[in-house]
């Protein structure tokens, strides 16, 4: 890792605006938390480094939200129900997955409850995101890539954000770090206040991409025909154990996802090198499934991630921490915010995929608000994936639809903390709760 110091001349940034709550990434959980701010009557503006909102959904290549359900209840509400019904009712671009076979029901949703993967098309998550936004009453700055972060007496005063037009910054009172790799508070705080979580003991790097020209095919008999030639050492190098793939909404076009490579997300040398290996492996992968997949003789690429994809780098330290032992206990945590499944252990980098803290057992558990805020600062917190939390466990909450609640709840915190002008910590749950199930989150499982 190439070690760097940064020193700015922070007085010689103009200051372009001035807010309630400044959330600083537009994934999943950003979008969450500057929707829930805004829609509290709080001056929200929400930092983006690309052109467009979405996160893995539309830099990944990824347009699939899993994790609406257990055991046939749905478990997520709120902002990533109502964006799924922009994307049904509005933008007609939205369909239930038949389970087991990754292939799209190809049937209006309507208003039946969200108890499977939903699957979409990139450029209508941008723009049901946007819309999502703009009707919340959001300021968006997009094209605006953070930097820096200027800190006073244990409060976060402003964020430094270089724009198009030059470096800037923008002030607020209280700030959300949707990154998903903590960038702001490590900045922030010199590194003091965050973890970062070694990739041998978390999940592998990806980068999706989709390829059209694909014919009918039977699904078990693929899987068969795959793990034989997995097995036999004959697929092409650095893939996953089993055919990762699933149908979109355009007939023919099916999306891949069994390439991996192993690296630090938070390194521009490592992302650099994963990118251009990923990248390689890509033209590879496209002539082994022309060659021996049933189906996809004549598949062609359409495109790829923008960027790679990456499910474990940088999180808060936290006054609190979803652990195994939450997860395992019979009751909800303390001041839960959003309800999960009991399952991790997937996406290992070992070849094997699922590591050796594979756990998978029955029931529902909750992220505790207390791994939203960090140790470090009194008026800001954290969602989406790097939240604090022990790593074996990221997959119970890094999906997109978690990651959106986790935002709200950050959302609605940091709104109180602006209005009645108190710390974070100090604001009072049971006011969280409250608010959040107005807006149609789901904190019992029993609901």
């Amino acid at each position: 890792m190439i070690k760097t110091k940064y020193l700015f001349d922070r007085a010689s940034f103009p200051v372009i605006g001035e807010y309630d709550v400044a959330v600083i990434g537009a994934g999943p959980g950003g979008i969450g938390a500057a929707v829930s701010a805004a829609r509290m009557g709080m001056k929200t503006i929400l930092v983006e480094q690309y052109g467009f909102p979405g996160g893995v959904a539309t830099n990944g290549c990824c347009p699939l939200y899993f994790l609406f359900s257990s055991n046939g209840k749905q478990i997520i509400g709120g902002v990533a129900d109502e964006l799924i019904r922009i994307l049904d009712e509005e933008l007609h671009d939205a369909s239930f997955m038949i389970e087991d076979y990754f292939m799209p029901e190809y049937l209006p949703i309507n208003k039946r409850q969200l108890l499977y993967k939903v699957v979409s098309t990139v450029e209508s998550i941008r723009i049901a995101s946007n819309r999502l936004l703009n009707k919340s009453g959001v300021v968006s700055l997009f094209y605006a890539h953070l930097f820096g972060a200027v800190e006073e007496g244990g409060r976060i005063v402003a964020a430094a954000v270089d724009c198009l037009e030059g470096p800037c910054l923008i002030k607020a009172k209280t700030f959300v770090d949707a990154t998903g790799d903590a960038h702001m508070i490590y900045r922030a705080g010199g590194g003091i206040g965050t973890v970062m979580y070694s990739f041998e003991e978390s999940m592998h790097k990806s980068m999706s991409f989709e390829v059209g020209g694909v014919t009918a095919f039977n699904r078990e008999v693929n899987n068969k025909v795959y793990k034989n030639l997995y097995e036999a050492g004959k697929t092409p190098a650095n893939v996953l154990p089993h055919l990762a793939i699933g149908h979109r909404l355009t007939p023919g076009v099916v999306q891949i996802g069994f390439n991996k490579a192993l690296g630090m997300s938070v390194d521009s040398a490592d992302m650099t090198r994963m990118d251009a290996e990923l990248r390689e492996q890509i033209p590879e992968i496209v002539d082994f499934l022309r060659r021996e997949i049933p189906g996809f003789k004549h598949c062609y690429l359409i495109n790829s991630a923008i960027q790679v994809g990456v499910r474990a780098g940088r999180g808060i330290i936290g006054i609190g921490k979803l652990t195994k032992d939450i997860i395992a206990a019979d009751e909800l945590p303390e001041k839960p915010i959003a309800l999960i499944t009991k399952s991790y252990g997937s996406h290992s980098v070992k070849k094997e995929f699922t590591p050796k803290w594979r756990n998978v057992m029955q029931g529902i558990s909750a992220i505790p608000l207390d791994a939203l805020i960090p140790v470090r600062f009194t008026n800001v917190l954290a969602c989406g994936r790097c939240i604090s939390a022990d790593p074996h466990v990221f997959d119970t909450f890094r999906m997109m639809t978690t990651c959106m609640v986790t935002g709200q709840a950050a959302g609605i915190t940091a709104a109180l903390s602006a209005r009645d002008n108190v710390a974070i910590k100090e604001v009072p749950y049971d006011m969280i709760r409250s608010r959040m199930l107005e807006t149609g989150c789901i904190l019992e499982p029993d609901k």
